[in-house]
């Protein structure tokens, strides 16, 4: 099960884990140059008012903050109160802290009232959240007649790892995207579900951040101790399997990425 699907009970020790683990995926170059398109493909403009749902250590948050000023106001919701700590902290660090609000709350009951919001946006978030469907209706609720909504999630079974050994690397690959999500198809279900609450004018745009170690480095071992946990592969395979991830990554002859779905539209004016 997805360790974001219940992160409320984090503990400081906890959250300040998985926040590092968050930042050293946002700083990545792939995934700055990601995110700054996506949120362009959202039109987000100085001024407004925006929401960053299931914000975590407040990568995105701080980016919108960037993007809605002067004037705007960037809003970051999460269930645990640890996280949301770390995020004003590194708010304040990017004196960023004046333009952004964090929020505790959960996506599926948003604690705002109907259309508050010119732009709703969440990252990697839904996939991790269980009946997310709740979850994308509140993001259209809080969003105003005529704002947009963009969901921006991973395709769990699309991870890419560069490693000789193809049939253990597939093995491993599936493991961990049925344990690391909730739900690790979600994205290839969103245009149909932006569809089915009004969302009009729905686009749909793939990434593919790439690294050559940092975050999917760390990701390709965690990916492995998930599948022995779940009895997809033997100590004996995922020792093998290591041992040459390690000798890629020693050899700068690895490479890590995952496809990414980005689905936006409009949430019609009458």
């Amino acid at each position: 099960m997805s360790i974001w699907s219940d992160s409320a009970g984090f503990d400081d020790a906890q959250a300040r884990e998985h926040a590092a683990r968050l930042e050293l995926r946002a700083q990545a170059e792939s995934e700055v140059a990601v995110r700054d398109e996506y949120l362009g493909l959202l039109g987000v403009a100085p001024g407004e008012r925006v929401l960053d749902v299931g914000c975590g250590s407040g990568a995105v948050t701080r980016t919108l903050a960037q993007w809605v000023a002067p004037g705007g106001c960037a809003v970051g919701v999460d269930t645990s109160p640890a996280i949301l700590k770390i995020a004003g902290e590194l708010a304040n660090e990017a004196r960023l802290g004046a333009m952004i609000e964090f929020k505790e709350g959960d996506c599926r009951a948003l604690p705002f009232p109907d259309a508050s919001f010119d732009v709703v946006v969440a990252a990697t978030t839904l996939s991790h959240v269980p009946d997310a469907s709740r979850g994308l209706a509140e993001m259209v609720r809080v969003t105003r007649r005529g704002g947009r909504v963009g969901v921006f999630d991973v395709d769990g079974d699309l991870t890419m790892f560069a490693h000789p050994d193809r049939e253990l690397t597939r093995k491993i690959v599936a493991a961990a995207s049925d344990q690391m999500w909730v739900n690790g198809w979600l994205a290839r279900e969103l245009p149909a579900r932006f569809a089915d609450l009004g969302i009009v004018n729905v686009r749909i745009r793939g990434f593919m951040p790439l690294e050559s170690g940092g975050y999917y480095a760390v990701r390709a071992e965690r990916s492995a101790e998930l599948a022995i946990q779940t009895g997809a592969i033997t100590a004996d395979e995922k020792a093998h399997w290591l041992q040459e991830l390690r000798a890629k990554i020693a050899g700068n002859r690895f490479l890590g990425g995952q496809l990414h779905l980005f689905v936006w539209g409009t949430r019609p004016s009458a």
